[in-house]
């Protein structure tokens, strides 16, 4: 491991109990779009999307924004594209308008994603990388005010997978619209009684599908219940 890229990683650790000085704060990545010039945003886009380290980041967020359900409204999405083109970005050179802008909203954390990914022949580093990668989409898209989906996300430290924390409100949402259906679930089990054992594939499968319906809705009753 490079002297030059055990300084970034102690950085990247430390930042999580230190508050930095601004200026010092910009040397590590820090930098948000709104803080610097067309002709170094241009410079830190293109950094970004020819790094061979973030390549396969960068293609998976595309895919992300040039989906049915980007998390990008239209109105967000034009001013990123302003601000592109007045950096002066070739954007058909550097694989299309959702490549560039996928690169554009990574920049707050660009220089600390670059040396965690530096470690990954070494470690599991996918951890890291998926909370750098959510703090940098809030951070760039609060500066049009808008709060995304990704702020949601967190990583699991011992499988290394995302999940999503949502309010109580919106678990106790889920909940009552799944226990809507117990009534037809209870029917058909009662249905399903009146039939034989030996029945074909598809009746088996209803019966499974009941079974664990209702076992799960039990569970949930049984927790309200002491909530």
């Amino acid at each position: 491991m490079c002297p030059a890229f055990l300084f970034a990683f102690i950085c990247w650790i430390s930042k999580m109990k230190i508050n930095f000085p601004c200026d010092f704060a910009v040397m590590i990545g820090m930098t948000t779009q709104a803080q610097v010039s067309e002709t170094e945003l241009k410079v830190r886009i293109e950094k970004a999307l020819n790094e061979k380290g973030l390549k396969k980041l960068i293609t998976n967020l595309e895919k992300e924004l040039n989906g049915e359900h980007t998390f990008l409204p239209h109105d967000v999405e034009a001013k990123i594209r302003e601000e592109i083109v007045n950096a002066g970005v070739a954007v058909s050179q550097y694989g299309g308008w959702y490549r560039c802008i996928a690169a554009y909203l990574l920049l707050p954390r660009f220089e600390e994603l670059l040396a965690i990914k530096s470690m990954s022949e070494e470690k599991n580093v996918a951890p890291i990388v998926q909370k750098l990668r959510n703090e940098a989409l809030r951070e760039s898209l609060s500066t049009f005010g808008l709060e995304v989906p990704a702020r949601y996300a967190r990583t699991s430290n011992s499988t290394g997978r995302t999940y999503v924390r949502l309010s109580r409100e919106q678990k106790q949402q889920i909940v009552e619209n799944f226990l809507d259906a117990l009534p037809t679930f209870e029917a058909l089990q009662d249905v399903l009684g009146t039939l034989p054992k030996n029945t074909n594939l598809t009746v088996k499968q209803i019966r499974t599908l009941v079974k664990r319906y209702l076992s799960i809705a039990n569970r949930l009753q049984s927790v309200a219940a002491h909530e």
